[in-house]
């Protein structure tokens, strides 16, 4: 049976631990690169700007300078290794707060800032939130190195991320109306994205902290765990913004046409044939009516409209 509390076993789970890091952090550090174009282009005004981008860059950046932060400290000294201890706390506790708030918001906007709903989901963000205050303040107080302090905090991630996703789930099968196109598609895709993402990322932190074999394992995941939730949620905000302003990206990437006004004799053929369709299908003992037609195309761009306005508010 294996002594995890072996000096010869922390080393080799130490050195594991940084080579998963060095990994990790390559991985987040090219996500970082071929996604940098679309905050760029928030902040020079060449998309649309949403108050929420900042949330996005606080999520993107606090979980890179959480992976700096622990390669710094892998090389440093037990005094000065200590002090980057408890700012990498911070940085992962941020990265982790900034990702869970931009998914309590998308709920909220999809439950249409319900009056019962957007006060549950916000104080149990808060409730997440003053638990990692709490666990911080402590850790600066003791002098003591042990992880296992951090298994509050991670199980009140794991029920948070379980309430916002009973709640998105909930929330988009309230909204969407039986709905399976569009923005409601994208949505579900997005959920069931989450539940996979929250449960790699929770699970294994758990497994590891209720175990607790030794301090370098009860942290093995943690980082993996931020970087697994920041790529998540940056990259559902970034495909829920795309799809909001869809149209607008279309207007830049299409050539200008000038458009075509059909001539006096192509309108009246046109109307003809409508009436004539019209009239075929009162014949063929169907309900339509001469202007079901317009009705019908009138009816399909208030929907798509909506739905617009509806991915508007989401991002």
């Amino acid at each position: 049976m294996v002594n995890w509390h072996n000096p010869t076993v922390l080393n080799e789970d130490y050195l594991a631990l940084i080579k998963l890091h060095y990994v990790v952090a390559g991985i987040y550090i090219w996500e970082l690169v071929v996604t940098a174009g679309f905050e760029f282009d928030v902040l020079r005004g060449k998309q649309p700007y949403r108050r929420t981008i900042w949330l996005y860059l606080g999520t993107r950046y606090s979980a890179l300078f959480t992976l700096v932060i622990f390669i710094i400290r892998a090389g440093t000294s037990t005094k000065l290794s200590r002090q980057l201890d408890v700012i990498n706390d911070v940085l992962v506790f941020t990265s982790w707060a900034f990702a869970s708030l931009l998914i309590t918001l998308r709920v909220i906007a999809i439950w249409d800032r319900n009056a019962f709903v957007t006060p549950l989901l916000i104080g149990t963000w808060l409730t997440d939130l003053v638990l990692y205050i709490y666990i911080l303040v402590k850790a600066t107080r003791t002098s003591s190195s042990d992880t296992r302090r951090f298994f509050i905090s991670a199980l009140s991630s794991l029920v948070t991320d379980g309430v916002l996703l009973i709640g998105m789930l909930l929330g988009i099968m309230r909204s969407s109306h039986g709905s399976s196109f569009g923005l409601w598609h994208l949505l579900y895709q997005q959920c069931f994205i989450w539940l996979v993402l929250a449960t790699i990322a929770d699970v294994p932190v758990m497994v590891l902290l209720i175990l607790d074999l030794n301090d370098v394992m009860n942290e093995m995941f943690t980082g993996v765990a931020v970087v697994i939730v920041s790529i998540g949620s940056t990259r559902m905000y970034r495909s829920l913004f795309e799809h909001a302003y869809s149209t607008e990206y279309v207007s830049f990437n299409l050539p200008q046409e000038s458009p075509k006004i059909p001539n006096p004799q192509q309108r009246a053929a046109n109307i003809r044939s409508s009436i004539h369709f019209a009239s075929s299908a009162q014949s063929n003992g169907t309900v339509t009516t001469p202007g079901a037609v317009m009705v019908s195309v009138r009816t399909e761009h208030v929907h798509q409209n909506t739905e617009e306005k509806t991915g508007c508010e989401l991002a």
